[in-house]
């Protein structure tokens, strides 16, 4: 299964890929491509009001391209400041987006809160979108107090005044591997990869003689769609799920200007509606799903 987080940051997609495949079961084969290598070279605008409508604004756009599209939004909350700086964490203090003014800015609005007050949560929403239509979101936090003064040299953002009571220390003071642990963002993934598994249309697996017969089915049969570069859009993936309805078995084209090859586009469709990859042939598959409504083929 192939799925495209919506950033260019390598080291979020690595990791992303190792938490989605440390959950086992359907996601152990997960790829995890990005931006770049669907070729999309434009800027997302991330305008929304919280950090789900940002994530879900994000995964829309390789979903609008044909693929499997998840984003994450994240920052910080704190309670004394009715959840500020909130979606505009990285921009607290104004752009360009500067730690070292964010943090200031924080101390100075929490100045006069007292320090039982100075609660603070870190959070994260991954979306999902789907060619189809389909979407889901899922949320993790991790629950703090801000210091009054910085502790630490790792991390990055407001770590060094984001003391986890747990450690005894700020997320400055921890190594990645322990703070990954228990970060908003691991919590969130956790969830996350439980909720695409239910997503994930369970297909039964095929004896070799079951796919010999189904590829001599095939031979003759004429491509009944074509995917051109509009990708595998939600209006294809409706087509294709009523075709299989009714005929059980299809050949589909695959144009060149489409941004997928035969493969990728086999892959993609059968990851969305639930079916077997019987052969791909050039720029042509052929998929097979049983139809329980109207069954065609006997085997």
């Amino acid at each position: 299964m192939k799925v495209v987080l919506a950033s260019r940051n390598r080291k979020k997609i690595s990791e992303m890929l190792t938490l989605l495949r440390a959950q086992g079961g359907a996601l152990s084969n997960v790829t995890v491509l990005s931006l770049d290598d669907i070729g999309y070279t434009g800027d997302i605008e991330e305008d929304g009001a919280t950090f789900r409508e940002n994530a879900v604004i994000k995964a829309s756009v390789p979903a609008s391209l044909g693929y499997i599209g998840i984003a994450d939004d994240s920052g910080l909350a704190v309670d004394a400041l009715d959840g500020a700086p909130g979606v505009y964490s990285a921009r607290y203090a104004g752009e360009p987006s500067d730690d070292g003014k964010n943090n200031e800015k924080l101390l100075s609005e929490l100045e006069n809160i007292p320090d039982r007050e100075r609660t603070a949560r870190y959070v994260c929403t991954i979306a999902c979108v789907f060619p189809d239509g389909r979407r889901f979101t899922a949320d993790g936090d991790c629950k703090g107090l801000i210091l009054r003064e910085y502790r630490g040299k790792n991390g990055f953002g407001y770590d060094p005044l984001f003391y986890y009571p747990p450690f005894g220390c700020t997320f400055a003071e921890t190594t990645a591997a322990e703070k990954n642990k228990v970060s908003h963002r691991a919590n969130a993934i956790a969830a996350f990869a439980k909720k695409l598994e239910t997503y994930m249309i369970p297909v039964p697996q095929l004896t070799g003689k079951t796919r010999a017969h189904l590829r001599s089915l095939s031979n003759d049969m004429q491509p009944v769609f074509q995917i051109g570069k509009g990708g595998i859009t939600e209006e294809i993936c409706y087509q294709l799920d009523r075709a299989l309805i009714s005929r059980e078995l299809i050949k589909v084209s695959v144009l060149e200007n489409c941004p997928y090859t035969a493969r990728e586009a086999a892959d993609t469709v059968v990851s969305i509606l639930g079916a077997n990859v019987i052969s791909v042939v050039g720029r042509r598959f052929v998929i097979y799903r049983e139809s329980a409504e109207n069954k065609k083929i006997f085997l």
